[in-house]
C-alpha cells in the first residue's frame, strides 16, 4: 500500500487539516465504477511468440518459428485534489465529512519488437482516498485500509491483465486481413508490407517469412537486399549475420569485397576507424563517467550496483546502429574467411580513443611494414610540423611557449579603446576580461574574450597586440587543421604541464571558439 501513501507531496487538503493535530484516520478504497469489471479476453493466433504472462494464456503463436516480441508493463499516477466543495463541507463539519481524493492510474501495456512499437494497450483506474482527522467516519462508512490490499487489489490486477489481453487479440483480428492480403512468397510485396507500416503486429511475422524465402545456394545477395529491414539480420544463422552488420559501405562483405579488388588494407583501416560516429563516442564517454561515480559511491558499500550498471552499458552499447549486436563469434567467422584480423578488430561499437579516430581522418594508421602505429605516433599525426594550418600551435616544436604566448597575456585587451571586449569587461583589467574556470586537470573554459558579444574584435585586439598574424605566425612552426585536433593534441601532451594555462589563455585570445572545444575534449 505504500504506492498509494508515499506521493511525495502534501495536497492542499493535507496542509490545511494538518493544523489539527487530533487523531483520525485515512482510508484508500478502488473506485468499483473505473473499471469493466465484465471485460473478458479470448483464444486468439497470434503473428509472434512473446513470455509476457498476461499475453501467454490467450495470445497462441501461429507457429514455432516466429519471432519473440518484449511486452513492456508500465504505470503512471495523477492525484487529483478534493473539490471545493468538498473542501467546505470538510472543513464546516470538522472533517467529519471526510475530505476525498483520488488517485487517477493508468496502466499501459506495450508490444515491441527491434525497438519498434507494435501496440499500445491502456486501462485507466482510481482509487479512492478519504482523511478524517477528528471521526473515524472513513473507517465506518468507506471500509479499512486493509481490506483494499487483499482481494480487491488482486482482482483489479487481474482485470487490468484481462483488458491488455482483449485489446492486443483484437489489434491482432483487426491487422489479420492486411497481412493475408499480402501473397506469401513474394519477398518484395512481404518487404513492401513491412515498409508501409501497416498492420505492425505481423512486421515479426512477415520479415521472418523474407528470410525464410532465402535460396539455399548462395543466398548472400538476396540477403544484402533485405539487410535493412528492422530485425531481418537478427532472424539470420551467424555465419550470414556476421557479413551484413555494419553501416553501408562498411559491412563485412563490403570491405572483403573492396580487398579482393584490390584496395589497400591499410586505407580500408583507416575507413573503419575513422568511421566512429560521435554520438557512439559521446555516449562512450558518458558512461565512463557513471562508471567512475558509481565505484566511488558503491564499490565498498553495493558492489551488485556496478555490476548491474555495466551490464545494462553492455547491452545498451552493442544495440547502437554502427556495428549493431557485432559478437567475437561474428569477427571469428569474418577473421576465418579471410578478412585481416587489423580491420575486424574494429569493427565493434567498442570505445576507441579520440586520438585514434582523428589521426584516422588524416592518413594510414599503420607504418610501412604493416605494424599499427604507437599512441604516441598516433597524437603526432594530429599536428602539423609547419605554420601552414589554419590554427597555429602556442607551443613550439621543442615545446617551449612560441613568442607570441607572452605577448597575447601580456595586453591590456580590456582596454582597448572602442573594443567591445571593452565594453564587455568595462573598467576591468585584461586579465578579469579573459577571467577562466578550472575544470579537470589543467584545464579551463575561457570568459568574456569566449563569448559570442565582443568575440571578433578581441580576437583582432589579440592578434595585434601579439605583433600581428604574420609575428604570430612566423613565430610558430607547428599548426593544427582543426581545432578538435589542436584541443587532443595539446590537452594530451602539455596537459600537466606549468605552462599549460598560460598557453591555452593564449590560445583563446586568438581562437575564441577554442575554449568550448577544450571543454568538451577528453
Amino acid at each position: 500500500m505504500k504506492k498509494f501513501l508515499d506521493r511525495g507531496r502534501l495536497t492542499t487538503a493535507t496542509l490545511i487539516l494538518a493544523t489539527f493535530a487530533l487523531p483520525g484516520c485515512m482510508v484508500y478504497q478502488i473506485d468499483q465504477s473505473s473499471l469493466d469489471r465484465d471485460v473478458r479476453a479470448y483464444q486468439q493466433p497470434a503473428p509472434f511468440q512473446t513470455e509476457s504472462p498476461i499475453l501467454t494464456p490467450w495470445l497462441t503463436p501461429a507457429s514455432d518459428d516466429l519471432p519473440t516480441v518484449e511486452v513492456v508493463q508500465s504505470q503512471t499516477t495523477q492525484y487529483n485534489d478534493m473539490s471545493g466543495l468538498n473542501f467546505v463541507a470538510s472543513i464546516l463539519t470538522l472533517t467529519l465529512i471526510p475530505a476525498v481524493g483520488s488517485y487517477d492510474y493508468t496502466d499501459t501495456l506495450t508490444v515491441a519488437w527491434e525497438g519498434e512499437t507494435l501496440a499500445n494497450s491502456s486501462a485507466n483506474y482510481a482509487v479512492k482516498e478519504y482523511m478524517s482527522l477528528y471521526f473515524p467516519t472513513p473507517m465506518l462508512f468507506m471500509g479499512s485500509l486493509y481490506d483494499m490490499g487483499g482481494l480487491d487489489l488482486e482482482d483489479t490486477q487481474n482485470t487490468i491483465g484481462v483488458i491488455h489481453a482483449r485489446n492486443i487479440a483484437d489489434a491482432v483480428a483487426r491487422q489479420q486481413p492486411l497481412y493475408d492480403r499480402v501473397p506469401q512468397n513474394d519477398p518484395e510485396a512481404l518487404a513492401n508490407f513491412v515498409k508501409s507500416g501497416s498492420a505492425p503486429l505481423f512486421h515479426p511475422r512477415a520479415t521472418a517469412r523474407i528470410a525464410a524465402l532465402a535460396p539455399a545456394n548462395n543466398p548472400m545477395e538476396y540477403h544484402q537486399q533485405y539487410a535493412n529491414l528492422s530485425g531481418y539480420i537478427n532472424l539470420l544463422p551467424l555465419e550470414w549475420q556476421a557479413w551484413l552488420i555494419g553501416p553501408d559501405g562498411l559491412k563485412g562483405w563490403q570491405i572483403k569485397a573492396a580487398l579482393d579488388n584490390g584496395e589497400d588494407e591499410s586505407e580500408m583501416l583507416r575507413k573503419v576507424v575513422s568511421s566512429y560516429p560521435e554520438e557512439l563516442a559521446e555516449w562512450n564517454r558518458t558512461a565512463r563517467q557513471t562508471e567512475a561515480r558509481y565505484r566511488e559511491w558503491f564499490s565498498h558499500t553495493n558492489p551488485a550496483l556496478i555490476s548491474n550498471l555495466l551490464e545494462a552499458q553492455s547491452r545498451q552499447r552493442a544495440q547502437w546502429p554502427y556495428y549493431a549486436n557485432m559478437t567475437d563469434e561474428h569477427h571469428q567467422i569474418l577473421i576465418e574467411s579471410g578478412v585481416p584480423d587489423s580491420i575486424v578488430v574494429y569493427m565493434t561499437n567498442a570505445e576507441r580513443s579520440s586520438e585514434l579516430v582523428a589521426a584516422a581522418k588524416t592518413g594510414p594508421l599503420q607504418d610501412a611494414q604493416g605494424r599499427m602505429l604507437t599512441e604516441e605516433q598516433l597524437l603526432e599525426r594530429l599536428v602539423r610540423n609547419d605554420n601552414n594550418g589554419r590554427f597555429m600551435s602556442p607551443y613550439t616544436s621543442d615545446g617551449v611557449l612560441a613568442e607570441w604566448v607572452n605577448l597575447a597575456n601580456n595586453a591590456n585587451m580590456g582596454a582597448t579603446a572602442g573594443s567591445a571586449v571593452g565594453a564587455v569587461a568595462g573598467a576591468y583589467a585584461a586579465n578579469k576580461a579573459l577571467d577562466f574556470v578550472p575544470f579537470g586537470l589543467g584545464g579551463f573554459v575561457g570568459g568574456a574574450v569566449g563569448a559570442e558579444v565582443g568575440k571578433e574584435v578581441g580576437r583582432e585586439s589579440a592578434i595585434s597586440a601579439s605583433g600581428g598574424w604574420e609575428a604570430i605566425k612566423s613565430a610558430s612552426d607547428q599548426s593544427f587543421d582543426s581545432l578538435p585536433n589542436m584541443a587532443r593534441y595539446l590537452r594530451q601532451k602539455y596537459g600537466t604541464t606549468a605552462n599549460f594555462t598560460d598557453a591555452m589563455r593564449a590560445a583563446t585570445q586568438i581562437y575564441p571558439e577554442f575554449s568550448s572545444v577544450l571543454a568538451s575534449t577528453n
